[in-house]
């Protein structure tokens, strides 16, 4: 398992990751061969441990679940913060995903 936490600006929103994931699913198939998996958590500043803990137990590699995607939502006001958990079979991509997401994300499309 691999894991990055990102700070993200206020009021990107959980429409906007979760339209940019598809994106980066329907480009890279193999991270998610069942699509990915998100969740969001309400309170980002103790949620960090318990939140990764929870996204790597919901790898899967049989089920063809690659990627987790935790969205720690501190609110429209205030950052948030990205943690994207990839499993050991795909974790040599991460350093490229996070790259590409965040220019997915900037997309006029993603433009809540």
């Amino acid at each position: 398992m691999r894991a990055i936490t990102v700070q993200v600006r206020a009021g990107l929103g959980v429409g906007r990751l979760a339209a940019a994931m598809e994106s980066l699913v329907e480009l890279h198939p193999e991270l998610c061969r069942s699509g990915f998996a998100h969740h969001e958590v309400a309170d980002p500043a103790a949620a960090t441990p318990a939140a990764l803990a929870e996204a790597e137990a919901g790898l899967d590699l049989r089920a063809g679940v690659l990627m987790h995607v935790v969205w720690l939502d501190a609110g429209p006001a205030h950052s948030g913060r990205l943690v994207l958990v990839l499993h050991d079979i795909v974790a040599d991509r991460l350093p490229r995903i996070l790259p590409w997401l965040v220019r997915a994300w900037k997309q006029p499309a993603f433009v809540s």
